[in-house]
């Protein structure tokens, strides 16, 4: 999954690590490559998005999406999952959207 096809807006990529990721391949093939830290992006204002499969690995899990202000990632100003890339897309500019 290539960064560039998405407009970050203020956000600043830290991380990215789905390039590796084959978007016609099936996940459950892929399995090597769902780890828990494939993405953060830093927004201004303390504002982090954070992306990644859990449990790493495993075949029966999921993207979380997750958007934090100021460290606080106990109480996450949004948390959303994800089974496939297409869900994925949508939930990462959702968390865009809350981040800017």
């Amino acid at each position: 999954m290539d960064q560039e096809m998405f407009d970050w807006k203020s956000g600043r990529i830290v991380f990215w690590d789905l390039d590796g990721i084959n978007e016609v391949a099936p996940l459950s093939e892929q399995v090597d490559d769902l780890k828990e830290d494939l993405a953060q992006i830093a927004f201004p204002g303390g504002t982090i998005l954070d992306l990644g499969w859990y449990p790493s690995f495993d075949p029966q899990g999921e993207f979380k999406v997750t958007v934090v202000q100021n460290g606080d990632w106990e109480r996450p100003v949004l948390q959303v999952g994800a089974k496939d890339l297409r869900s994925l897309k949508r939930q990462i500019l959702l968390a865009i959207s809350s981040s800017v």
